[in-house]
């Protein structure tokens, strides 16, 4: 009678067994492989290139979803702000239109984006304005290998007065 495969098996154990040449074997390494690196509730996610995480950050905000946006942002690390405050402080009366990314200037761990903007702002009894901007963003690589959208204003340097008398 042979013994069911229980999870407890050290690799060295499915490994013999995958060289005896059957496929169930060298499917038992395979699952072994894909998911002994997994924890309960690890939910990993590919590390995506910078540009394509600051598509997907200004395509969910084209699209109103604030939820998906604040996925993108540094928050979702540091805690300085929950997703219901995020979706709270943004505005009812702003709506992004359209975007354009500019010029990525990516770093080791740091990048500057410039990204154009268009939006439209709402106010009651007035009609829509459309409005367009140039938007400077600074994004964070974390230690999860993943992009991050960081603009806390605390975080930004700030040149010295000293510095801006002299120029």
């Amino acid at each position: 009678m042979r013994k069911a495969f229980t999870g407890m098996e050290s690799e060295y154990a499915v490994m013999r067994k995958a060289s005896r040449g059957t496929v169930r074997g060298a499917i038992l390494v395979a699952l072994t492989a894909s998911l002994g690196s997994c924890q309960p509730g690890d939910v990993r996610h590919p590390v995506q290139p910078l540009e394509q995480r600051v598509r997907a950050f200004w395509e969910a905000r084209v699209q109103g979803d604030d939820l998906a946006a604040y996925q993108y942002e540094i928050y979702t690390h540091t805690g300085k702000m929950t997703a219901t405050q995020y979706i709270k402080r943004r505005s009812p009366l702003l709506k992004y239109t359209e975007y354009a990314i500019e010029e990525i200037q990516e770093q080791e761990k740091e990048a500057q984006v410039r990204v154009d903007v268009k939006y439209q702002l709402t106010f009651p009894g007035i009609t829509e304005l459309s409005l367009d901007s140039e938007v400077k963003e600074r994004w964070t690589r974390l230690d999860d290998g993943q992009w991050y959208r960081n603009n806390w204003k605390d975080k930004l340097p700030r040149p010295s007065r000293a510095a801006a008398k002299q120029g």
